[in-house]
């Protein structure tokens, strides 16, 4: 049979810290301070998200939808929605801002039920 010998130290006095232990605890300290100030950093800037969210008007009240809210509404990706946009130049569901396009949500619904295919 194999046999495995283990030596113990009979002596209990601790040995000498490595220079570099303290350092490397230093640089934990640290590194764990500046992850608690990147986590309250993101948990203020979702609540803020989220407290804008129940302040404004819900998407399906909104007359107007900006093309990324459209998106997410309409379930239609967004550079789908910018050519529709560029395919009817005038249409009644398009309401241009300044250089911003918006889209009027109850007549774009209306366009969708009238088309085959988007």
């Amino acid at each position: 049979m194999n046999q495995m010998i283990i030596n113990m130290e009979n002596s209990m006095t601790p040995k000498a810290v490595p220079v570099v232990v303290p350092l490397a605890y230093q640089a934990i300290v640290s590194l764990q301070e500046k992850m608690n100030q990147a986590n309250a950093l993101t948990q203020k800037l979702s609540k803020s998200k989220t407290k804008k969210e129940e302040d404004g008007i819900p998407l399906w009240q909104r007359y107007a939808l900006s093309i990324p809210e459209a998106a997410r509404y309409f379930g239609i990706g967004e550079t789908r929605l910018y050519q529709v946009v560029a395919e009817h130049p005038g249409a009644d569901f398009i309401l241009e801002i300044g250089s911003h396009v918006k889209i009027k949500r109850v007549l774009f619904e209306r366009f969708l039920d009238a088309a085959s295919c988007v």
